[in-house]
């Protein structure tokens, strides 16, 4: 199948494909609705697949506030306009970020939750800044092809680094600092500690944003919750091997 069209509701514009229970889907910060093009492919025949551009990110309009709590309210929001009562989660990197907050602020109607490619916290990673000045002295391709070269394992395939450099490379300089400002004010440490349902952590065992070692932190916070780290990839096992990475999230949505 195609990239789904992007669509908007309120604030935020998002993409859907397919009809069933509901797999709301967080992209990162390189990301935005467009990253999921193989998991719209993989599930729509038996969930309704929903990828939203974050605030200020693809078609979305800023936030209130650049904060997680805030964009985890936006992203509650989108649900309860589309009619979805009840919801599968994954969040990655900067979406991992936001989605435990929205699993604590309602209870119940986030299912089940899957954390990939993130950390407990990205408070004072080094890298920000110097990305942040690439918007002065790259083009976007330049960009794009810089952080696909920090995305991807260092075996990535040049089709999988085209693919991620392209939809990096078209974040804008507000999106970037938003997501930065979300990314180095959350701490989840204690909210993890307080959820109460099944959770899948996924990482990339190649990973240099999000090594294998966080996710394990937050696995070991969660009350419920498996781990599963992939072989030969980097930050973007979802579009890396999408394979594998599909298979294990489709067996941990059929539990």
């Amino acid at each position: 199948m195609s990239l789904p069209e992007l669509r908007r509701s309120g604030p935020v514009a998002y993409r859907e494909a397919g009809a069933g229970p509901a797999l709301l889907l967080l992209h990162g910060l390189g990301g935005s609705s467009k990253t999921w093009e193989e998991q719209y492919r993989a599930f729509a025949g038996a969930h309704r697949v929903i990828g939203w551009d974050a605030p200020g990110f693809g078609g979305s309009s800023p936030a209130p506030a650049p904060t997680a709590d805030c964009w985890a309210d936006e992203a509650m929001g989108l649900m309860s306009r589309l009619g979805i009562e009840t919801a599968v989660l994954l969040g990655h990197s900067m979406g991992g970020i936001i989605a435990p907050r929205i699993a604590a602020r309602h209870p119940g109607r986030i299912v089940r939750l899957v954390l990939s490619g993130t950390r407990t916290s990205f408070i004072g990673m080094p890298g920000f800044a110097e990305r942040k000045r690439e918007f002065d002295t790259l083009t976007p391709e330049e960009r794009g092809r810089a952080q696909a070269a920090v995305m991807a394992a260092p075996a990535a395939a040049p089709d999988i680094r085209a693919k991620l450099a392209g939809i990096a490379g078209a974040v804008s300089r507000e999106a970037f600092a938003g997501g930065v400002a979300v990314l180095n004010g959350t701490d989840n440490r204690t909210i993890l500690r307080s959820l109460r349902l099944p959770a899948l952590v996924l990482c990339g065992r190649e990973d240099g944003l999000a090594p294998p070692e966080y996710g394990e932190e937050i696995a070991s916070l969660l009350p419920d919750a498996q781990i599963t780290c992939f072989e030969g990839a980097g930050h973007a096992a979802y579009v890396e091997t999408p394979c594998e990475y599909n298979a294990r999230l489709a067996e941990f949505l059929e539990a």
